[in-house]
């Protein structure tokens, strides 16, 4: 049998002494988004995709992407 992905998003976030609340107030989503991701709700089949995709391409989720200012293009990255 396969396994099924489980959140380990609450035991994060107690170890950093965050609320629901801060948690979501720091990512940018509401509360009612980090209670789902808790509890397998929502999002959780993202997360799965992403952490197969770092397995792929053997790399951090922060690999994936990069910040450019606005208004910067690629050339000059």
């Amino acid at each position: 049998m396969g396994e099924l992905p489980v959140s380990r998003v609450a035991e994060l976030r107690k170890r950093l002494d965050l609320t629901q609340r801060e948690l979501a107030d720091l990512v940018g989503v509401t509360e009612t988004t980090v209670r789902n991701w808790e509890n397998n709700r929502s999002g959780i089949e993202w997360f799965e995709r992403i952490a197969k995709l770092c397995d792929a391409l053997q790399c951090a989720p922060n690999d994936l992407f990069r910040y450019q200012k606005i208004g910067e293009n690629e050339e000059n990255a």
